[in-house]
This record gives structure tokens, sequence and C-alpha cells, in this order.
């Protein structure tokens, strides 16, 4: 397997503090990986970056693929190396997902990408793009849009990270879902899948790129914002 590295714009703390400026173009984030996650400027959406592309799933349910100067205020990508072994894994939840993926991690210290494709029941959600003054995101993901389907075919794609990154980005596994058809996606909330195809990759470094923005100067970043954020990322409606 090539070694790889993971690419990140911004801080989990930053955007979970209402930084939702733009300040990475797709153009330029495409350069330092063709997989990841992220959102979109003013928090519109959820990015999933597939094969090279760009694409963001919107409250409204509705994906598009974005453009070159659209723009990211967090963001992690990696090239994705496709020559590892492909494998199979069946898991009746997100906690289950993650009991299973946990073995299969050489260890717990690395960042990790993974690509999944297959037939799922997912539930994915997503938030309507903020106008400013920005309010911060366990306040705006009240308003979230969810959205579930059964028995879809699509792609996972994930980020996991070490426990010692928390408030620089999520500890864990943090996934999102896009349709084969490119038509359906979001962060994922509930997952569920038979004899799934997944690839794994080991990423040995980690790139951040800090935003120049007034939020980003002046927030307290100290905060300790590990339970707000625990609640945004897992919570559904129902």
């Amino acid at each position: 397997m090539k070694t790889s590295k993971l690419f990140q714009v911004s801080t989990l703390n930053d955007l979970m503090l209402g930084d939702y400026n733009g300040t990475c173009s797709v153009k330029e984030l495409l350069k330092h990986g063709d997989t990841g996650i992220g959102t979109y400027d003013g928090l519109d959406g959820e990015a999933i970056i597939l094969n090279g592309k760009a694409y963001d799933g919107r409250a409204n349910g509705v994906v598009s693929e974005m453009s070159d100067n659209d723009s990211l205020p967090f963001t992690t990508v990696a090239f994705f190396d496709e020559s590892v072994k492909e494998e199979k894994v069946t898991f009746e939840s997100i906690e289950d997902f993650k009991e299973k993926l946990a073995a299969e991690l050489p260890s717990t210290n690395f960042f990790y990408m993974i690509k999944m494709h297959g037939k799922f029941n997912v539930r994915v959600r997503s938030c309507f793009k903020q106008e400013k003054p920005y309010e911060p995101l366990f306040k705006v993901a009240k308003d979230q849009r969810e959205f579930e389907y059964h028995d879809i075919e699509g792609y996972v794609v994930g980020v996991y990270c070490p426990n010692y990154v928390e408030g620089m980005n999520l500890p864990g596994w943090h996934i999102h879902f896009i349709s084969e058809d490119l038509t359906k996606g979001g962060h994922i909330l509930k997952l569920s899948g038979e004899k799934v195809s997944y690839k794994l990759n080991k990423l040995t470094g980690w790139d951040l790129v800090l935003p120049e923005t007034k939020e980003f100067s002046t927030f307290n970043l100290k905060e300790d914002l590990s339970k707000k954020t625990e609640a945004v990322e897992g919570s559904a409606k129902k």
C-alpha cells in the first residue's frame, strides 16, 4: 500500500462555534485528495468527495456536483489507494460497524480513510445554508433535515481520527453517504449493510490548514465542546 496523508481545512471546534466561511476552493481541495468529507460555505449541506469529484448532499434532499469555485470551511480528504485488498462486512448498525472495523485497524493512533460500496439501509441528515451572523452548529443542527432510504445502492466515505485530535477533528469514525446514481446523500445517522465491500487506507501524515478568518482569530477554541459535538454528530430526530 502506498503511504498517504490526511489533508484537513480548519478545525472541528472552529466549525462548531459557527465559522462557516469557505476558505478552500474545490479546485484547491482536489489537489490534496480525491476522497473525503466536509461541508460547504455557509454550512450548505454535506460534502462527499468521491473519485476526484465534489458533491453536496443538501437539506432539500438534492445532491449536486460542485464547481471549482465553490468553497469549504471544513473538510478532510486524502488520495485513496485503490490497490489495497477489498474486504466484505455485514453490520446491523453504526455501533456494529464501528465495533467490527475496530478489529481491522492496525492501530487506533493513526488516521484512516474508508470507502464502502454496496446496498445499505441508511438515514442521512443535512443542514440548510446559513445566513450571517452565523449561530453555533449545535443550535443550527436542531433544524436539520433527515432522509431515510432502504435497500439503496451507494457509497459510504468515512474518516477515522485518533482520540488525541479531539477539538481539532472528531475522534472515531465520521461517515457520509452518496447513492450510486449520485442523487441522494448526506451525513450518516443510521446505517446497516449486508456483505458490503470496503477498502481501508491507513494514513501516515496529517496536513492542517488554518483559516484566516475573523472568527478563527477570536473564538475561544480551548472550550470543551465534546458533548455538543457528540449530540450534533450522532443525533437523529427519532
